[in-house]
């Protein structure tokens, strides 16, 4: 007899990060929970207009959800409302699709992490709050990677010496920062490097210097897989 992963009736804290119909009436639905960590969830018959998880199971909605079940699909068994969901509109929107994305992306099924839900829950609530979209996304990259284990070094250059504002780099995610000329190709100024670790930006060419660094660093770390978030912010990508 096969024995079931999931003990019955496991509840935990979570935030919808996506959800996928499944057949004719119920959804795939990808979770981030506070203890358990990314889950993939089968909710059968939510789709249905009368079933009392149909409006519930929305992206960006704050739950406490229950599951059981055998395998790598758990079933949801019970989802109530936790706290006041976030609520995000227009571009905002598109950026938390981005970030639901990155997680479902880069983190393993059943890998909990504590500080991923916080971050994640306090990156949404930013958008919400109509903060800055563009650094918002920046910290929440850099803050992501250091949490997974692929933190960068961004306050100290290959040699282990301090970051020089006025210095240009080459970021090199073997070695670190590497000093270059001014002229250097891809270069990134220590300035930006600096704003990136303190998750501060002075001027929009910061910006611009560190989502070129960190597209590069996704990339990497993404294995060439492509994100479909971003057709969303065309022409102006994340």
């Amino acid at each position: 007899m096969v024995q079931s992963r999931y003990p019955r009736d496991l509840t935990d804290e979570a935030i919808i990060l996506h959800c996928q119909p499944y057949r004719e009436t119920s959804l795939f639905v990808d979770v981030l929970t506070e203890g358990h960590g990314r889950l993939r969830l089968l909710s059968k018959g939510a789709r249905r207009g009368r079933h009392p998880l149909s409006h519930i199971l929305r992206p960006f909605s704050r739950v406490r959800l229950s599951w059981a079940g055998r395998g790598e699909l758990p079933l949801l068994t019970v989802a109530e409302p936790s706290e006041p969901s976030v609520c995000l509109e227009g571009t905002a929107l598109f950026c938390g699709f981005y970030i639901s994305e990155l997680l479902l992306k880069l983190l393993a099924l059943q890998d909990p992490h504590a500080g991923i839900f916080r971050l994640c829950l306090e990156t949404l609530q930013a958008l919400e709050r109509g903060a800055d979209l563009q650094s918002t996304l920046r910290g929440y990259e850099v803050a992501l990677l250091e949490e997974i284990g692929y933190g960068l070094r961004l306050d100290e250059d290959a040699e282990g010496r301090p970051i020089n504002a006025d210095q240009v780099y080459l970021y090199r995610l073997e070695e670190g920062a590497v000093p270059v000329g001014s002229g250097g190709r891809n270069g990134v100024r220590g300035a930006t490097l600096l704003a990136l670790q303190q998750r501060q930006f002075c001027d929009d060419s910061q910006l611009r210097e560190a989502k070129r660094l960190m597209r590069g660093v996704l990339k990497h770390y993404l294995n060439g897989r492509s994100l479909k978030s971003r057709e969303l912010f065309k022409p102006t990508q994340s």
